[in-house]
């Protein structure tokens, strides 16, 4: 007997009708068609018949043709467009076989068409998109009208993953992620500040500058769109905001003389830009993977960043120039801590361990095991203490060389970020659980921060349920202690349904609460529905098998 249905193709029907439950719903919208953009017509184009060699992992000539940020810094050559000018843009004069080398290389000229709209968008002055203009910036985005500054802070439905936290270096303030915010709240007391607006979507980043005047948050929606946005600490007010085309950012950080920010994430690569015009200033692509980490040496000189292959990546500041290619870790690099005079590195990975480098010989100064399942985040303090945090549900403070010094936890579930106060009597974590907890260096019991979550659990919505129609309305029961004569074959089909059934269920319950939360959703519901009937199925299924195994008792 075969399990029917097979239960990777349920749950990959759950995350199709998730997936669609997830785009949102477009209203009609009016399109200029006389005006020819990069996001509507010319970037299919490009993706078509220009991706395979100028895309944004390992892109030929150093030109990268897959973001209107990229087309706009052109490739070794120098421009690849020119504003109003396509006879003086090569990306326009090679498609069009004008002049050598004529692209796309060793191919037929591509569809007239097509080379009529790259011309028409380069004379109609390289327009991003409807109601955009040209530019050699990372997009800067404005500030949110009448959401600039301290506001009210926003209720969240339920706890979610920290996903960033940051302790300011000079004054009693930590900053945590929530509803489209950044929740603000003074420390010891945990009293809220308010909150940062952070429309863009979810907070992924969270830093202070080194003098504790400005905050960074970064994040964005995956997929979509991402963001890096500054607020100056005295009026918590927007300094500036930059945003990245069409990814979330997942690691950010700003120089010491808060002049420039870097930031990377899924596309792979490594943007520094200036602020607050947004400039880009350095494209790094060495990265093979996801970015996750981020990060300037204190005084500025380097910046490192580390990705989800375990790659691990030193760059000077200025001049752009690789400085360092730092080889050890085997799984993704989560977090890079420099120490204050920026001669050593810290860094944390998935592979359990945290490293510490020399940056002036470019080697392994010391390396330990720190956390089983993964060590998810590492902060340096002036001090010298380095604090760890993992999936081990811990965190931990070290010496330089690894020798551990205290051990905080159990947390609610694996610790996911971890910063110092600025007199290292008190560390901060942040775990997958969503709670933010205080523990204190000197030892005693945890605090956690009182995050604005309802109170009372929400309204569930009737969902309808199909009707079983099964000769056997229960699953038998197993009799623990009891020898069987059963053979094992039937005992172990029977344990493989079962526990196939009890899967498909857990992920149908799962599903009936998010599909209560949102009843005006349609596919929540289609899709908890088809899990219901997939289940009795099963059911049906256990019961076959378990009938066959009664029969086989009684024949003994």
């Amino acid at each position: 007997m075969t399990l029917r249905p097979c239960v990777f193709l349920l749950l990959a029907l759950v995350i199709h009708f998730l997936s669609l439950a997830a785009l949102p719903a477009r209203a009609d919208e009016k399109v200029e068609d006389a005006k020819v953009t990069f996001d509507g017509q010319v970037r299919p184009i490009l993706a078509k018949r220009c991706g395979k060699c100028h895309n944004a992992e390992r892109p030929r000539g150093e030109l990268d043709l897959s973001s209107y940020a990229a087309v706009m810094l052109g490739g070794v050559s120098g421009r690849a467009v020119v504003e109003g000018k396509p006879d003086s843009s090569p990306l326009y004069t090679m498609t069009a076989h004008l002049e050598d080398p004529k692209m796309p290389p060793n191919s037929p000229k591509i569809p007239q068409t097509e080379i009529d709209t790259l011309r028409k968008w380069i004379e109609g002055g390289l327009v991003e998109k409807v109601g955009g203009a040209a530019s050699t910036k990372v997009t800067p985005t404005p500030a949110p009208k009448n959401l600039d500054g301290l506001g009210k802070v926003a209720t969240l439905a339920r706890l979610t993953p920290v996903t960033a936290l940051a302790v300011s270096p000079n004054a009693l303030i930590v900053a945590v992620p929530g509803k489209k915010q950044v929740l603000l709240y003074e420390l010891p007391s945990g009293k809220s500040l308010g909150a940062l607006a952070f429309p863009e979507g979810e907070v992924h980043v969270l830093r202070f500058s080194r003098d504790g005047k400005v905050l960074l948050a970064a994040g964005g929606v995956g997929g979509q769109s991402g963001a890096v946005v500054g607020y100056d600490v005295a009026s918590w007010k927007r300094q500036f905001a930059v945003a990245d085309e069409n990814e979330a950012v997942l690691a950010a950080d700003i120089s010491a003389d808060k002049s420039r920010v870097v930031f990377g994430g899924p596309s792979r690569l490594v943007k520094v830009v200036s602020v607050p015009d947004g400039k880009i200033v350095h494209t790094f692509r060495k990265p093979t993977d996801w970015v996750l980490s981020v990060g300037f040496s204190p005084e500025g000189l380097l910046v490192a960043a580390g990705d989800r292959f375990g790659g691990l990546y030193v760059w000077e500041t200025k001049s752009g120039k690789e400085f360092y290619t730092l080889r050890g870790h085997t799984k993704g690099v989560t977090g890079i801590a420099w120490r204050a005079d920026s001669d050593a590195l810290a860094t944390s990975s998935d592979d359990q361990t945290v490293r510490v480098w020399n940056m002036h010989t470019g080697t392994e100064i010391a390396k330990w095991e720190a956390h089983e399942g993964g060590a998810s985040d590492v902060a340096f303090h002036t001090s010298g203490v380095i604090v760890t945090a993992g999936r081990d549900g811990r965190v931990k403070l070290w010496d330089e060389k690894g020798k551990r010094a205290a051990e905080f936890g159990p947390a609610d579930d694996a610790v996911l970020k971890v910063a110092f106060t600025a007199d290292a009597k008190t560390v901060l974590s942040g775990d997958w659980a969503g709670a933010v907890r205080t523990w204190a260096v000197a030892g005693g019991t945890s605090v956690k921060l009182a995050l604005p979550v309802e109170t009372k659990p929400a309204a569930l919505a009737a969902i309808p349920v199909p009707t079983p129609n099964l000769p056997v309305a229960a699953v038998r029961p197993t009799t623990p202690g009891v020898p069987s004569t059963v053979p094992a074959n039937l005992q172990a089909e029977l344990a493989r349904k079962r526990t196939a059934l009890k899967a498909v269920e857990d992920a149908a319950e799962k599903l009936k609460d998010e599909a209560a939360r949102s009843p005006k959703n349609p596919a929540l519901a289609k899709a908890y529905l088809q899990l219901c009937e997939a289940a009795l199925a099963m059911k049906a299924e256990v019961v076959e098998v378990e009938t066959a195994i009664t029969k086989a008792e009684e024949k003994k």
